[in-house]
């Protein structure tokens, strides 16, 4: 009986940890581009080059419905609420340079992020590809620039979030500019 003892202790073992819930951050995560959280009718916020907003009340209608299941999604990082170089909550937006440099896209076009664990971020309007569950419903939330505190409303947003470095994306409505937001880098 004694020599079966390890055997038995492994297999169960084994079926315990195979019944242990899996996490939303653990779970394949569904690869989705940012025309998914727009309708389909709206079209592709470009960028501005001039000061007007983008903003509109077409940019608050929501088409993402698929909170159940964790997502995959690329952008650019803007942090909300940084310490040095670790970011604890930031926007993912579609564009390098949106809402700082240039006006906000709309608010389905915005994702407010809070990271499983803070990011290191190495500069400013990092590629990131983040992983978690989307979750639509309109909010505020501001941040501090230069010239003073910005409020932006977005639509999205996902907590507890994996969050990775990417260096490319095959999603046609990321946008990557110069900082003076006219040239393509």
């Amino acid at each position: 009986m004694m020599k079966h003892k390890p055997l038995l202790l492994t297999v169960v073992a084994l079926a315990f940890g195979s019944a242990w819930p899996i996490s939303d951050a653990s779970a394949a995560a569904q690869p989705i581009f940012w025309n998914a959280l727009r309708p389909a009718d709206q079209a592709k916020a470009t960028v501005p080059l001039s000061g007007k907003a983008v903003s509109s009340p077409q940019g608050e209608t929501l088409a993402w419905r698929g909170e159940e299941h964790p997502i995959e999604l690329t952008g650019f990082v803007l942090p909300i609420d940084q310490e040095g170089d670790l970011v604890y909550e930031f926007m993912l937006v579609p564009w390098a340079g949106a809402c700082s440099h240039m006006p906000s896209p709309p608010p389905n076009q915005l994702v407010r992020v809070v990271p499983e664990k803070p990011l290191h971020l190495a500069r400013m309007y990092e590629t990131v590809a983040v992983m978690g569950t989307l979750r639509p419903g309109l909010d505020q939330s501001q941040f501090f620039m230069i010239d003073g505190v910005r409020v932006l409303t977005y639509g999205y947003s996902i907590n507890h979030a994996q969050v990775a470095t990417v260096t490319a994306t095959t999603d046609p409505d990321l946008l990557s500019l110069s900082p003076f937001g006219i040239l393509p880098r």
